[in-house]
């Protein structure tokens, strides 16, 4: 299963669940919160409190049964820290409360993703429309 995020770049001060490769080289991320917010749950990962998506606590524990290493990772605007080790083995959707599998609430969470996508397609579709660069008269004028 793809899924596929369309995320703000990461700036100094943020925590990321990142997905790794078996080389160390970067594969996915979610965003974890130090601050509650809507529809965020309080986790606890080496023992410090955080805040995270039920989409990002099954995506952590996909992609560590997928065999890629993940971890909560820092970053300072001078690189990536590995602040945690092991978060799959530290939460789990019951441990949150959220009924279902993995891929069931990663898939629940496709619908914030493809309305998205929706503006994007839209702007697609009319793009194939162009201008004839002569100009009009406005509309004040008739």
């Amino acid at each position: 299963m793809a899924l596929v995020l369309f995320a703000a770049p990461a700036t100094a001060g943020e925590f990321y669940m990142i997905s790794r490769q078996a080389d160390g080289a970067f594969f996915a991320s979610h965003r974890v919160f130090e601050k509650a917010g809507e529809n965020l749950y309080r986790i606890t990962l080496c023992g410090r409190e955080y805040y995270a998506r039920a989409a990002t606590v099954g995506w952590l524990n996909y992609e560590a049964s997928e065999g890629r290493d993940v971890g909560l990772e820092y970053n300072e605007g001078q690189g990536w820290f590995r602040v945690c080790e092991e978060p799959d083995k530290q939460v789990s959707l019951k441990d949150i409360g959220v009924p279902g599998t993995n891929a069931d609430v990663m898939r629940s969470s496709d619908g914030a993703v493809s309305r998205r996508q929706r503006f994007k397609d839209i702007s697609k579709a009319f793009s194939d429309y162009k201008n004839s660069g002569e100009k009009t008269k406005s509309y004040h004028l008739w």
